[in-house]
């Protein structure tokens, strides 16, 4: 039988930590699929969670099999409990909150709004010279 590593209360919260890095970066990518798809299958699951752990940057064998059990047992209530169950867990075992990640998306979104903005700004001038010339065509065929 294989033997198992103890892991410390200090590991385990430097494991938390890092888990709370990566976690708006995951729930981002699942927020993105979700929008195109609804709810995830195991593939794109486990691409979101890749995305998610390509931010851990370069870690040991243990700590890497310890963020390895974490994001599998997210993915395990993800898939048989739904997303919100998924949230509840990561938030109860690592103090994970959706509310830092509603910031970011927050900024997201007001970015988009404003580029948003300006191209509907440009479109309504290029529609306005249209128009014009429309008006114009429509004068000069009516003399």
């Amino acid at each position: 039988m294989e033997h198992l590593p103890y892991i410390t209360q200090e590991d385990m919260r430097a494991e938390a930590e890092l888990f709370q890095t990566v976690y708006t970066s995951l729930i981002r990518e699942i927020d993105r699929g979700e929008s195109l798809r609804g709810k995830l299958n195991d593939f794109q699951l486990q691409q979101a969670v890749a995305h998610a752990k390509d931010g851990m940057g370069v870690l040991s064998y243990e700590r890497r099999q310890t963020m390895n059990a974490i994001f599998e047992n997210f993915s395990a209530i993800y898939r048989s409990d739904g997303r919100a169950a998924a949230a509840v867990w990561a938030s109860q075992n690592f103090g994970c909150s959706l509310s830092d990640a509603g910031s970011e998306d927050r900024n997201d979104m007001r970015a988009r709004i404003e580029e948003l903005a300006l191209l509907i700004q440009m479109k309504e001038t290029e529609l306005l010279q249209l128009y014009r010339e429309i008006h114009a065509l429509q004068q000069s065929l009516a003399e």
